[in-house]
């Protein structure tokens, strides 16, 4: 089984995990409000003196003092005690969001409302998930029962390790808030209390223990076995009075979350206060666990460990050093077992992937020892911050507005990740078996730093594309002629030849050709019946056709 490295851009055959559609409510709860106070009282009888009142005056007197008592009373401990510990440390998130379509990159997808939790920390900032926040118009917060939202600045949102820090801006919001310390590690076996949030404004807690420590891509990762239901994202997982995690995904089959862990949250705060902000490292290879003993002999290994090198990214460190076939025997000191685990000091047994996002920073270079043509050598390699936009073909888990060019009704566009995710759960089935291929294995189409792959999204039907219409998701190889690296070749190539003339298609013995004098208006037909307010997007440029 092929592993796509935890220093690299994880994919699965299934809907691919992606930080930011795991766990937020896609509409808000309704508004909190003080419960209704019941009056065990009224409508009973009192026995004074062993008898019942002596007159109804007494009684009416009697029942007017019990109603002051009771409906006065209660108001005014509201007013008087202070808060919850939880209430105070503990606040719901609220952010309007707006995602840019990934079909059609022209649209945006109607406004939603996502929901969920957040942790106080130093400073008066909240800690919480980064899926709840991400694409945001707005951003707010209020302590859990109080009605009134404050609103906050997002100070850093980080996708790959779904954090977000946020600042407050209300001043007496932040006199009543008490930062919650955030836990220096926590372990396997370790127990932890979830404090979760019900529908009606109220903390429930309940006891969770911690079964698996796991080394994903950019996070150490906390699995945790518990009977509450944990539907919101950012419930936070405390360890005495320290924070121990915030969820990020609940498994109800298995009653299991997922939470990021102390460390990683840590690092991720004191990242962000200490500007500019770096992110986790990474080094940039596909690799596979070494388990065939006939391949162990071939390659030279003496005894079993170390795991082995498929490929690496373009433009990564790994690629400036590594080859495919290499055999890594150790990291930073740390010898790897033959599934590409080691004895990490702190947690235990985990992948190597937490030696770099865990253990080091972009800008450092990490020292391993590898096995080449059957002889070790020791290697440095840089280490850098995984830039998805670099990548042949991005995922784009922020959901960015893709670039595109629409001339005589063919869609022109990079490939992306959640292009591809956009067919829904059976994606791999429905889409184009040549553009999946190339998703799982992108360094068979490419290793050149700054090549995509550049493809045919699909065509608006209109009089000048008759006989194109059917067709859509083809890769595109060449535009009027000159090859077609990435959509910025595209551009260039319409830019100089004052429009686009032809486009050859991969596994297409002809080309596509438009007329030319008919392209102009056409497009203006096609934005005027599509409703497309721009016919083409390139970022950086002003210019719209």
């Amino acid at each position: 089984m092929k592993f796509y490295s935890a220093m690299l851009l994880q994919k699965s055959v299934r809907n691919p995990p992606r930080p930011g559609h795991e766990a937020y409510r896609d509409t808000p709860p309704p508004e909190r409000t003080l419960r209704t106070l019941s009056d065990p009282l009224l409508g009973g009888t009192h026995k004074a003196g062993g008898g019942l009142l002596a007159s109804p005056f007494a009684a009416s007197a009697f029942l007017l003092a019990a109603a002051a008592f009771i409906f006065a009373a209660p108001f005014a401990s509201f007013a008087e005690d202070p808060p919850p510990a939880d209430n105070a440390s503990i606040v719901e998130v609220i952010a309007s969001c707006q995602d840019f379509d990934p079909q059609l990159p022209w649209r945006k997808r109607p406004p939603q409302m996502r929901s969920g939790l957040g942790v106080v920390v130093e400073g008066n900032q909240i800690l919480t998930a980064e899926n709840i926040v991400r694409n945001n118009t707005l951003v707010e917060f209020r302590r859990v029962q109080s009605g009134t939202k404050s609103e906050a600045k997002v100070l850093e949102a980080d996708y790959q390790i779904n954090a977000a820090l946020l600042k407050t801006g209300d001043t007496n919001e932040e006199s009543v808030l008490k930062p919650l310390p955030i836990a220096d590690k926590v372990l396997r076996n370790d127990t932890v209390t979830i404090v979760k949030m019900d529908e009606s404004g109220q903390f429930q807690h309940s006891n969770g223990e911690v079964i698996e420590v796991i080394s994903s891509a950019h996070a150490l990762i906390l699995k945790v076995l518990t009977d509450l239901s944990v539907e919101k994202a950012g419930t936070p997982l405390l360890i005495g009075d320290k924070l121990a995690g915030i969820v990020i995904k609940y498994d109800k089959t298995t009653q299991t979350c997922l939470a990021i862990a102390a460390s990683t949250l840590k690092k991720f705060v004191d990242d962000v206060n200490t500007p500019p902000y770096a992110g986790s490292a990474w080094a940039g290879l596909f690799w596979e666990p070494l388990l065939d003993p006939a391949k162990q002999k071939y390659l030279g290994l003496a005894a079993k460990g170390g795991v082995l090198v498929l490929n690496t990214m373009p433009g990564s460190g790994a690629a400036s050093v590594l080859k495919p076939d290499d055999v890594i025997l150790d990291w930073d000191g740390c010898q790897l077992d033959e599934l590409g685990y080691y004895a990490d000091p702190d947690f235990g047994r985990l992948l190597f992937s937490h030696l770099v996002s865990g253990r080091r920073n972009p800008g450092e270079s990490a020292s391993a020892t590898i096995l080449r043509d059957r002889k070790r050598q020791s290697v440095q390699i840089p280490l850098k911050r995984h830039v998805d936009a670099d990548q042949i073909i991005p995922e784009n888990i922020l959901g960015a507005r893709s670039e595109y060019l629409i001339e005589g009704g063919l869609i022109l566009r990079e490939l992306s990740g959640d292009y591809l995710q956009s067919a829904g759960n059976d994606w791999v089935m429905l889409m184009n078996a040549r553009l999946v291929h190339y998703y799982f294995a992108p360094w068979q189409f490419s290793s050149k730093p700054g090549e995509h792959v550049v493809i045919l999204s699909s065509v608006l039907p209109d009089q000048i594309n008759v006989g194109y219409q059917e067709m859509r998701n083809e890769v595109v190889t060449a535009v009027n002629g000159r090859q077609a690296r990435n959509l910025a070749d595209v551009f260039a190539a319409v830019d100089r030849d004052g429009g686009l003339k032809r486009i050859t298609l991969m596994g297409y013995g002809v080309d596509l050709v438009l007329d030319e004098n008919e392209i102009a208006p056409a497009n203006r037909r096609i934005a005027a019946n599509y409703r497309i307010p721009s016919l083409r997007y390139q970022r950086g440029s002003a210019g719209t056709k």
